[in-house]
């Protein structure tokens, strides 16, 4: 067994999808102990703090993926009911626009700005206590995407999806870095890995380098 499949046995992944845009939250636990992390909570929040609650867990990180509010929604209450400090890129905080944000009809009642504890850059590592997590900055979605690298795990944001890729209309976004992201950042990461994506299914690097009709393999 390899270090990485090693890894993949002590951890466990919930997914939460939410029922307005179909944004992926993930819950990720460790099989020998109660600590877990969350990545992207958004309108789910329910659901996730209620896992957490049910299992005794306790939320060491909020990790986030981009800026997005579907991405972030969820993550003021997480913080304030767990006290888990928020990872997320510096650049996308010039996209969270508080005063806009809280008039959307579906923005959880109470939503507050929120403060990054934690400013990550690529090729960081974060502890899980005795594990960790690479952090790969992938811009093009947004400046500041980021996906988290858990051994063969990969938390894509809104980067990579299966057959598909992130949006580049919005502010901050660029179709050829996020070309760029994938084609020099994700598909070089082993086949076997899997990607857990914002939206949607999970998928391979294998089969996005084979299938995927917006970035196929150079």
């Amino acid at each position: 067994m390899t270090p990485a499949e090693a890894l993949r046995e002590k951890l466990e992944v919930f997914v939460f999808a939410d029922d307005l845009f179909g944004e992926n939250c993930y819950l990720i636990r460790r099989r020998d102990t109660m600590a877990a992390l969350a990545v992207d909570p958004g309108l789910q929040l329910d659901r996730v703090l209620q896992e957490i609650d049910s299992d005794g867990l306790t939320l060491e990180l909020i990790l986030v993926t981009h800026g997005h509010i579907d991405h972030v929604a969820g993550v003021p209450a997480l913080h304030a009911q767990t006290g888990a400090p928020i990872a997320m890129h510096g650049a996308d905080l010039a996209i969270l626009d508080w005063e806009a944000i809280a008039q959307y009809a579906f923005v959880p009642r109470g939503f507050t700005s929120f403060s990054i504890d934690t400013a990550l850059t690529h090729g960081m590592t974060l502890a899980f206590q005795d594990l960790s997590l690479r952090v790969l900055h992938t811009p093009g979605h947004t400046q500041g995407s980021v996906c988290f690298l858990f051994g063969l795990d990969c938390f894509a944001g809104d980067t990579l999806f299966q057959r598909g890729i992130g949006r580049t209309d919005l502010p901050g976004g660029d179709m050829h870095k996020i070309v760029f992201s994938i084609r020099n950042v994700l598909y070089a990461l082993p086949p076997k890995t899997v990607v857990h994506p914002g939206h949607g299914p999970a998928t391979s690097i294998e089969e996005e380098k084979l299938l995927n009709p917006f970035v196929p393999a150079a």
